[in-house]
């Protein structure tokens, strides 16, 4: 049901953006408010960057309690997401020099 919601919200971002491609701010600020799960999904598909590129899952514990799952995005850029206890997005933060071209 939440991937079903997130791939809804994902190309209409897509059919209203100029490139058709969600930026990595778009892409970000639609998952905020939503369960891990949603990108926990997306990423183990068999045809996710992550998958083919034999990606391990990782998080990390940060001092607020909340913690942060690691996405791959692109050749060295990684999103990542912080989460709070009931497994909700609160944030993202862009990480490693592929990112900025977005």
């Amino acid at each position: 049901m939440h991937a079903k919601a997130f791939l809804l919200l994902t190309v209409t971002l897509g059919a209203c953006s100029l490139s058709q491609i969600p930026t990595l701010k778009e892409y970000g600020d639609a998952v905020v408010g939503k369960n891990i799960a949603v990108i926990r999904d997306l990423v183990r598909r068999p045809t996710s960057r992550a998958s083919q590129a034999g990606w391990q899952e990782k998080t990390y514990p940060l001092p607020n309690g909340h913690w942060v799952y690691v996405e791959p995005d692109r050749p060295n850029c990684e999103i990542h997401y912080e989460v709070n206890n009931e497994d909700i997005i609160v944030g993202y933060t862009p990480v490693g020099t592929g990112c900025r071209y977005q």
